[in-house]
């Protein structure tokens, strides 16, 4: 398994898993939502892989949220 790349991805992975698992979606219909691989979206969410700004916006829109509550993590 990779290392995550940061510790700001590992924690927006986890919050996008937060999210997504409050939501009661899985891995796999988010990635196929916002049109990539369940795998890929393993890596994401483990902090593995930079999504760009416009996956970033197509996972906040299928959560049902604004990209400021997206990144709420970072207040901490």
């Amino acid at each position: 398994m990779a290392k995550p790349i940061s510790k700001e991805h590992q924690l927006f992975g986890n919050r996008i898993k937060e999210l997504r698992t409050q939501e009661g979606i899985t891995q796999e219909d988010l990635a196929f939502k916002i049109g990539v691989d369940r795998s890929y979206m393993g890596f994401v969410e483990r902090g593995e892989r930079n999504p760009t700004l416009s996956k970033i916006a197509k996972i906040a829109k299928t959560l049902n949220i604004s990209l400021s509550e997206l990144f709420k993590v970072y207040k901490e």
